[in-house]
């Protein structure tokens, strides 16, 4: 239920936010990877980092709902 209510516009700009840094991560190490270029040290310890935390960010905003009742 609380995934599909309306989340207060904050919590939709987190959740948007996080998806594009995430999403341009995994562009990036998939291009990398496919065009078969060895990935930088710095790049093989932030990858997990630019992928987990915005993707942990998004959910916890998203379970956050609008209050209708007031």
């Amino acid at each position: 239920e609380r995934w599909q209510t309306e989340s207060p516009a904050i919590f939709k700009f987190i959740t948007n936010l996080c998806l594009v840094i995430s999403g341009t991560a995994i562009a990036i190490h998939v291009a990398v990877t496919t065009a078969g270029a060895t990935e930088p040290n710095w790049w093989n310890i932030i990858y997990p980092y630019l992928v987990g935390i915005p993707a942990g960010m998004a959910f916890v905003a998203k379970m956050t709902k609008e209050d209708n009742k007031t």
